[in-house]
């Protein structure tokens, strides 16, 4: 309530109210199996993009990224973006330079790409995440 009130006081006095962020889907598949894709396409400007290289077949990647979704759940400035690398040997594969599963790009509001995460070290990324989110 009080944003709302300082926002309509700046309005008032002439002040042009902050740029808002449009609405993004927090989680979302942006290919179909193997096909390359455009980062403008992962990765919106605005938002923290946490972007998911996984596989149907990678059982580590279907529960570490439910862990991702469930801990990012609550914070509007951090996206997930899945990115479905087929059998490995595929064009996006070889476009980000994914050689093992699961693989986590992690972007920052500016869309640059901050942290390169493999295996484990994707554990990492809802803090890493966060804090990004918070800068």
């Amino acid at each position: 309530m009080r944003a709302l009130s300082l926002s309509l006081v700046l309005a008032a006095c002439g002040h042009p109210a902050a740029p808002r962020i449009p609405p993004a889907e927090k989680s979302l598949q942006v290919n179909k199996p193997g096909e390359p894709i455009e980062l403008a396409q992962a990765v919106p400007a605005g938002y923290v993009t946490v972007v998911d290289f996984w596989s149907e077949s990678c059982g580590a990647c279907t529960i570490v990224g439910g862990m991702l979704a469930v801990q990012t759940a609550k914070d509007p400035g951090v996206l997930i973006r899945k990115v479905d690398v087929g059998d490995g040997f595929t064009p996006v594969a070889k476009q980000f330079q994914v050689s093992a599963l699961p693989h986590y790009n992690v972007y920052d509001r500016q869309r640059r790409l901050r942290y390169v995460l493999v295996g484990n070290d994707c554990l990492k990324a809802p803090e890493l995440a966060k804090q990004l989110a918070a800068e």
